[in-house]
């Protein structure tokens, strides 16, 4: 049935509701055509109805659990599969959601467990295994994997979302061309449906831009938007019902800007901002809050306020008449590696900072002083293994002539302190300085040291954007777009990616003797 026959049979449906309201079968066959057109929210009232007249209707919990997973509503469709689970232990289709439902909410080991208990139920089912495979990534397991996606193929070649796993499996084993070949042959597919395409072109694009093909990398990720990406790959769930803005022009208009994703890529994507200067437009910044003093004195002809968003996704203010999300911006300014040199990235620092973190660190000034962040805030299985333990930084941290500045932005005291006895040295670090949240005096502090030595975090992108001379210590990211050893997004970053196989730690030894050629 294509759109229009479902939608006739919802007409239909209508009428027949109208004169049995509590009829299951009605509300269960509008409630699937609702889903084909992919109307979840109203296939969510009529399969909630259904489970309120029948609370053992498996197909209904079934449904009613999807429609959930669709309206991103996953602890309330956990506690619906999970029930179906507990009234029949062997449901297929239970298990298959259920694993998806963890996955999203980050609960890998349970979704391992749902696969393989779904494996047992039916040995040859693709989706069984795809989700094996998903579940293993999660858990860093990314040969174990591949097997399970090869796998997947084996049973059914023209199963796409295996394919696209395969990709990224093959990208996280840092074989790119490989990735992006497979994501070309799933777009090859001719079982391919229009929304998977859209998927298929969005996963396509990280792959294109690591390879550094810019302009067909940023026009493959405007498809990060598409509804049926998994959540957690979403690049936002905002909603807006005023028109996405078409990089033109319009005088006396107003264009909100609007964040997304973590800081550090916020940073990275407000240096297209200068490039919005010229429009004859009311511009105005959704940022985050930690930045806004800094972008408005960088930014004064614009209007930046927090992100501002009601619980059903719609902006909380209605003064605008165009939207533009602020990771889109590249793809309008920054199409060509040459384009990320026409113009000064750096922000305007509150100067009173600046002189102040100048007194407290002239004591130091007799040896070079450097930053040091050594993981993330967020920790994961999946992170892991691209940040760093502070004992592998021992042989940096006892060079003579450096002194060290902490920098890391969570709850290290206890590492520091066990490494200060350990090494006998003293890293500097003020009990009052919020690392994490008082951004004007972390970028001032960057300001005045000689180097920054961090692992992918932030940090990177604070000491970049102030121009400090900054190593990071990292894997290959698609951020990188294909840049091996300058980071384009800051003239002042230099890359230091580990050999295929290594640690990103097996850097930390070169950094004494890059430090002292600066």
């Amino acid at each position: 049935m294509n759109s229009r026959s479902y939608q006739k049979a919802i007409d239909i449906l209508n009428q027949l509701i109208k004169n049995v309201p509590e009829s299951i079968e009605f509300l269960m066959m509008r409630g699937e055509a609702y889903l084909h057109l992919e109307r979840f929210e109203s296939g969510l009232i009529d399969f909630a109805k259904v489970v309120e007249l029948d609370n053992t209707n498996k197909i209904a919990l079934v449904n009613f659990g999807v429609a959930l997973i669709r309206c991103q509503r996953q602890p309330d469709a956990k506690d619906i599969l999970e029930y179906l689970l507990d009234i029949d232990p062997n449901n297929f289709d239970a298990l298959i959601n259920l694993c998806n439902v963890y996955q999203t909410l980050g609960k890998s080991e349970e979704s391992l467990r749902c696969a393989m208990r779904a494996i047992e139920i039916r040995p040859n089912a693709a989706l069984a295994y795809n989700n094996l495979g998903t579940a293993l990534g999660d858990l860093n397991h990314v040969q174990e994997a591949r097997e399970a996606f090869a796998t997947t193929l084996s049973i059914d070649p023209n199963f796409i979302p295996a394919i696209i796993n395969l990709a990224q499996t093959e990208i996280k084993l840092e074989n790119f061309a490989e990735g992006a070949r497979q994501y070309e042959r799933a777009l090859q597919n001719k079982h391919i449906s229009s929304s998977q395409s859209e998927m298929v072109k969005y996963y396509l694009g990280y792959s294109y831009l690591s390879q550094g093909e810019l302009a067909k990398g940023w026009d493959y990720y405007e498809y990060g938007f598409s509804s049926l990406l998994p959540v957690a790959a979403l690049r936002s769930t905002r909603k807006f019902h005023q028109p996405r803005w078409s990089g033109l022009a319009h005088n006396d208009k107003s264009l909100l800007i609007w964040r997304e994703q973590g800081i550090g890529d916020e940073i990275e994507f407000s240096t297209c901002l200068a490039d919005l200067k010229p429009l004859s437009m009311n511009i105005i910044v959704e940022c985050e809050p930690r930045l806004i003093s800094l972008f408005q004195r960088t930014y004064p002809e614009f209007y930046f306020r927090p992100a501002s968003v009601l619980a059903n996704g719609f902006p909380v203010f209605d003064d605008f008449d165009f939207q533009y999300p602020i990771g889109s911006l590249p793809k309008l300014y920054r199409r060509e590696l040459s384009n990320f040199n026409k113009r000064s990235n750096s922000l305007l620092l509150n100067q009173g900072c600046v002189q102040k973190f100048e007194r407290l660190l002239q004591p130091y000034r007799e040896k070079k002083l450097i930053g040091l962040c050594w993981r993330s805030g967020l920790l994961s299985v999946q992170r892991n293994d691209s940040y760093t333990h502070l004992t592998d930084w021992e042989y940096l941290l006892e060079q003579p002539d450096f002194v060290f500045v902490n920098l890391q932005y969570d709850d290290c005291e206890a590492e520091l302190q066990t490494l200060e006895d350990r090494l006998g040295i003293s890293i500097i670090r003020w009990s009052d300085l919020d690392l994490k949240n008082d951004l004007e005096s972390v970028l001032a502090l960057i300001k005045n040291l000689d180097a920054v030595v961090t692992v992918g975090t932030a940090v990177s992108s604070f000491s970049g954007v102030v121009g400090t001379p900054t190593f990071v210590l990292s894997k290959p990211s698609w951020m990188m777009l294909g840049q091996t050893d300058q980071y384009p997004w800051f003239d002042s970053v230099k890359l230091l990616l580990p050999a295929r196989g290594q640690h990103i730690a097996s850097n930390i030894n070169k950094v004494p003797n890059l430090i002292r050629h600066l």
